[in-house]
């Protein structure tokens, strides 16, 4: 560990005592080169390892912004274009002036298939994308927000296979995890030796914990979005991200599949440049920060998150490394990020998620700031 940082040691030994991860990892790297690379602890499989991966669930969001602006940098994509103009089948049923950054800010207004997936569906994602092309959003696009859990990943991933010829998994493999070395998919093969199984969640320590996760789901839109029709068990989320139906399709809004090596080193990559590869220029980033959805959304709860375009920022909820931050983070406690001031990025990866509320990122990241 790089001088300076040892903050950051302590805060996630102090996790394991006040939380008691089973098993986790964080890691930091500052102008190009890692300056924190730390883990411990055992899963149901075994000892954890710097090399082992999880289920890192909306974190995928992060990483697939990268890939599409990747290809928006090229020339292939016009952000603020109408989706229909790659994708003409989009435009049914009033969503014809639709922009790609309607789709990267959450204001698609096509938050839950109103179809229900099937197995079958999810393993062909173009299917998915099928059913969400010919449906009518719940709000006209652009005038208002709420996250889209599952389908921002078949909404943008169709985008950047239109315009590509590569689906996302594709791109992560070619353009973004070869260059940089990097262990990460969307789905995996369950048996995999590196691959260690989510376990429960830990014990909430807010007695309304219950109360406010049954509040979120009220909304058959809410629960919807992330059950499919049923597809998925919502109600036990750690059992369905373990299982083959999870792993086995490309979700590219949460079955990302990574270590917090391989999560910390694509981000410093978007920042600048490591061993010579650089994923993002300057002004693509600063576009990728600018506001663009807060507040309350149209439905589901205000957790106070702020999203530029497809990025979550700086907000008191995930403060990150504090104003000028990008990333994201993702159900169970997982958080990837940059902060192209100070060329940080950071990663944190977790076997368990933590109860409500679970600081241990943010905990770190009070930590990482206190080093800057």
């Amino acid at each position: 560990m790089a001088s300076g940082f040892e903050p950051i040691a302590d805060t996630f030994a102090d996790n394991f005592r006040w939380r008691g991860d089973t098993a986790a990892s964080c890691v930091v790297y500052a102008q190009g080169v890692p300056v924190v690379d730390i883990w411990a602890g055992r899963t149901a499989r075994g000892t954890w390892t710097p090399d082992t991966r999880t289920v890192v669930f909306s974190v995928s969001k992060g990483v697939t912004t990268v890939c599409l602006l990747m290809a928006a940098e090229r020339g292939l994509i016009e952000l603020d274009a109408p989706v229909a103009k790659y994708w003409p089948e989009f435009a049914e049923n009033g969503k014809e002036t639709t922009t790609v950054r309607h789709l990267l800010a959450h204001q698609a207004g096509l938050v839950a298939p109103e179809a229900d997936v099937t197995v079958e569906n999810l393993r062909a994602s173009e299917s998915v994308a099928d059913a969400l092309a010919r449906q009518a959003p719940a709000w006209p696009p652009g005038t208002a927000y709420a996250y889209h859990a599952l389908t921002f990943g078949w909404l943008v991933g169709e985008v950047l296979r239109r315009t590509t010829g590569l689906r996302p998994g594709q791109w992560l493999r070619e353009h973004v995890a070869a260059p940089l070395n990097l262990t990460m998919t969307y789905g995996a093969a369950p048996a995999s030796a590196d691959f260690h199984p989510l376990a429960d969640p830990l014990p909430s320590t807010d007695p309304d914990a219950a109360a406010l996760m049954a509040a979120a789901l009220v909304s058959p839109m809410v629960e919807r979005s992330m059950s499919l029709g049923g597809v998925f068990d919502i109600a036990n989320l750690i059992q369905t991200a373990n299982g083959e139906v999870w792993l086995s399709a490309e979700i590219a809004a949460g079955n990302l599949v990574t270590t917090a090596r391989s999560l910390a080193r694509l981000y410093a990559a978007t920042v600048g440049e490591v061993d010579g590869v650089r994923l993002l220029d300057p002004y693509t980033v600063s576009d990728a920060r600018v506001l663009r959805s807060e507040g309350r959304p149209f439905v589901g709860p205000d957790e106070g998150n702020r999203w530029g375009t497809g990025f979550m920022i700086s907000s008191a909820h995930r403060p990150m490394a504090g104003p000028g931050s990008f990333g994201h983070d993702g159900f169970g406690g997982g958080l990837g990020f940059a902060h192209p001031e100070s060329e940080i990025a950071f990663a944190y990866q977790t076997a368990q998620p933590g109860g409500l509320p679970d600081d241990r990122a943010n905990a770190l990241c009070r930590a990482l700031r206190a080093c800057l």
